[in-house]
Protein backbone atom coordinates (compact mmCIF):
# COMPACT_ATOMS: atom_id res chain seq x y z
CA UNK A 1 0.00 0.00 0.00
CA UNK A 2 1.13 2.97 -0.57
CA UNK A 3 0.22 6.40 1.32
CA UNK A 4 0.40 9.95 0.13
CA UNK A 5 -0.95 13.54 1.06
CA UNK A 6 -0.09 17.41 -1.13
CA UNK A 7 -0.74 20.54 -0.26
CA UNK A 8 -0.97 23.80 -2.65
CA UNK A 9 2.80 24.22 -1.57
CA UNK A 10 4.01 20.34 -2.05
CA UNK A 11 3.27 17.22 -1.36
CA UNK A 12 4.78 14.48 1.27
CA UNK A 13 6.95 11.89 0.52
CA UNK A 14 5.80 8.44 -0.25
CA UNK A 15 4.95 6.11 2.41
CA UNK A 16 5.25 2.26 1.12
CA UNK A 17 3.01 0.22 3.68
CA UNK A 18 3.08 -3.31 4.48
CA UNK A 19 0.41 -5.40 6.00
CA UNK A 20 -2.98 -4.88 7.29
CA UNK A 21 -3.58 -1.14 8.31
CA UNK A 22 -4.74 -0.04 11.55
CA UNK A 23 -5.61 2.72 13.24
CA UNK A 24 -1.51 2.75 15.39
CA UNK A 25 -0.16 1.87 12.01
CA UNK A 26 -2.14 5.35 10.52
CA UNK A 27 -1.33 7.47 13.28
CA UNK A 28 2.22 6.52 12.85
CA UNK A 29 2.17 7.25 9.19
CA UNK A 30 0.67 10.77 10.28
CA UNK A 31 3.27 11.24 12.89
CA UNK A 32 6.27 10.04 10.16
CA UNK A 33 5.03 11.70 6.38
CA UNK A 34 1.64 14.37 7.55
CA UNK A 35 2.78 15.75 10.82
CA UNK A 36 6.15 17.11 9.30
CA UNK A 37 4.62 18.44 6.19
CA UNK A 38 2.01 20.65 8.30
CA UNK A 39 4.62 22.19 10.10
CA UNK A 40 7.15 23.05 7.42
CA UNK A 41 4.11 24.75 5.31
CA UNK A 42 3.71 26.51 8.06
CA UNK A 43 0.27 27.66 7.20
CA UNK A 44 -2.07 28.34 10.29
CA UNK A 45 -5.54 27.62 8.21
CA UNK A 46 -5.20 24.57 6.42
CA UNK A 47 -7.89 21.48 6.87
CA UNK A 48 -6.72 17.71 6.36
CA UNK A 49 -9.03 15.77 3.97
CA UNK A 50 -9.10 12.13 4.41
CA UNK A 51 -12.00 9.24 3.94
CA UNK A 52 -13.78 7.52 6.18
CA UNK A 53 -11.86 4.27 6.07
CA UNK A 54 -12.20 2.85 9.19
CA UNK A 55 -8.44 3.48 10.05
CA UNK A 56 -9.15 7.21 9.86
CA UNK A 57 -12.88 7.61 11.97
CA UNK A 58 -11.45 5.14 14.84
CA UNK A 59 -11.15 7.08 18.07
CA UNK A 60 -7.72 7.07 18.61
CA UNK A 61 -7.18 8.46 15.66
CA UNK A 62 -9.74 11.49 16.35
CA UNK A 63 -7.98 11.70 19.04
CA UNK A 64 -4.27 12.00 17.68
CA UNK A 65 -5.38 14.55 15.03
CA UNK A 66 -7.26 16.85 17.48
CA UNK A 67 -3.94 16.37 20.52
CA UNK A 68 -2.47 18.02 16.92
CA UNK A 69 -5.19 20.97 16.61
CA UNK A 70 -5.73 19.42 12.92
CA UNK A 71 -8.45 20.84 11.78
CA UNK A 72 -10.83 17.35 9.32
CA UNK A 73 -12.45 18.23 6.69
CA UNK A 74 -15.86 16.71 7.05
CA UNK A 75 -16.68 14.10 4.59
CA UNK A 76 -19.68 11.99 3.09
CA UNK A 77 -18.77 8.13 4.00
CA UNK A 78 -17.43 5.87 0.93
CA UNK A 79 -16.45 8.90 -1.12
CA UNK A 80 -13.33 8.62 -3.13
CA UNK A 81 -14.74 9.93 -6.26
CA UNK A 82 -14.36 13.09 -4.09
CA UNK A 83 -10.98 13.17 -2.56
CA UNK A 84 -8.67 14.68 -5.05
CA UNK A 85 -5.69 12.42 -3.99
CA UNK A 86 -7.66 10.09 -6.28
CA UNK A 87 -7.33 11.96 -9.14
CA UNK A 88 -3.69 11.80 -8.56
CA UNK A 89 -3.51 8.28 -7.86
CA UNK A 90 -4.83 8.30 -11.99
CA UNK A 91 -2.59 10.26 -13.32
CA UNK A 92 0.28 7.88 -11.61
CA UNK A 93 -1.39 4.70 -12.40
CA UNK A 94 -1.30 6.20 -16.13
CA UNK A 95 2.55 7.34 -15.48
CA UNK A 96 3.57 4.18 -13.96
CA UNK A 97 2.24 2.20 -16.76
CA UNK A 98 2.85 3.95 -19.88
CA UNK A 99 4.22 2.01 -22.95
CA UNK A 100 2.73 -1.10 -20.87
CA UNK A 101 5.46 -1.18 -18.09
CA UNK A 102 6.13 -4.33 -16.48
CA UNK A 103 7.86 -4.90 -13.17
CA UNK A 104 9.73 -7.80 -12.41
CA UNK A 105 10.57 -6.22 -8.67
CA UNK A 106 8.62 -4.46 -5.90
CA UNK A 107 11.84 -2.08 -6.15
CA UNK A 108 11.58 -1.69 -9.42
CA UNK A 109 7.80 -0.97 -8.78
CA UNK A 110 8.39 1.45 -6.49
CA UNK A 111 11.08 3.18 -8.11
CA UNK A 112 8.98 3.98 -10.81
CA UNK A 113 5.75 5.00 -8.63
CA UNK A 114 8.43 7.56 -6.70
CA UNK A 115 9.36 9.09 -10.10
CA UNK A 116 5.67 9.34 -11.13
CA UNK A 117 4.79 10.95 -7.30
CA UNK A 118 7.72 13.17 -7.35
CA UNK A 119 7.64 14.39 -11.33
CA UNK A 120 3.88 15.49 -10.92
CA UNK A 121 3.19 19.25 -12.10
CA UNK A 122 2.77 21.60 -9.15
CA UNK A 123 -0.16 22.92 -11.29
CA UNK A 124 -1.80 19.64 -11.19
CA UNK A 125 -2.10 19.69 -7.54
CA UNK A 126 -3.08 23.14 -6.62
CA UNK A 127 -5.59 23.42 -9.48
CA UNK A 128 -7.00 20.04 -7.91
CA UNK A 129 -7.06 21.82 -4.42
CA UNK A 130 -8.66 24.64 -6.17
CA UNK A 131 -11.65 22.31 -7.41
CA UNK A 132 -12.10 21.58 -3.41
CA UNK A 133 -14.53 23.88 -2.93
CA UNK A 134 -16.76 23.08 -5.83
CA UNK A 135 -16.47 19.49 -5.06
CA UNK A 136 -17.91 20.50 -1.45
CA UNK A 137 -20.54 22.59 -3.32
CA UNK A 138 -21.45 19.74 -5.50
CA UNK A 139 -21.28 17.22 -2.81
CA UNK A 140 -23.69 19.57 -0.67
CA UNK A 141 -26.60 19.50 -3.86
CA UNK A 142 -26.14 15.76 -4.62
CA UNK A 143 -26.36 14.82 -0.68
CA UNK A 144 -23.65 13.35 -0.87
CA UNK A 145 -24.24 11.05 -3.51
CA UNK A 146 -21.61 10.31 -6.11
CA UNK A 147 -19.91 12.82 -8.21
CA UNK A 148 -18.12 13.05 -11.42
CA UNK A 149 -14.67 13.84 -10.72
Amino acid sequence: MVRAAFGFNGQVDLAFLDGRQSSPKYIETLQNHRMPFAENIRERNWEYQHDNAPTHTFSATKNYLNSKNVTVLEWPPISPDQSPIENVWGFMQRKVYENRGKFYSVNALKTAIESAWYNLEPDILQTLIMSMKERVYDVLLKNGKTLNY
